[in-house]
């Protein structure tokens, strides 16, 4: 049950910093590692923010799985 809810935890708090975690990936990409290039840092942040959004679903409905079937076996 420990996993499911530190999923959905982990879920939550990417959720609510998943802005700053994307602008922070967007810069680490195009400045720090240089492998895309800086055209529309806008589009890149939306983009990357769109990934998270999906990374925090998965995680959350995972977390959820994860505790739904613990309940039931357990």
């Amino acid at each position: 049950m420990g996993e499911g809810v530190f999923f959905v935890l982990a879920a939550v708090v990417w959720f609510f910093f998943r802005k700053r975690i994307a602008a922070y990936q967007v810069f680490l990409i195009t400045q720090k590692f240089k492998v895309l290039p800086a055209r529309d840092k806008a589009e890149q942040v939306r983009g990357m923010e769109l990934l998270g959004t999906f990374f925090c679903v998965l995680l959350f409905v995972a977390g959820l799985l994860l505790m739904a079937l613990h309940a039931k076996l357990g």
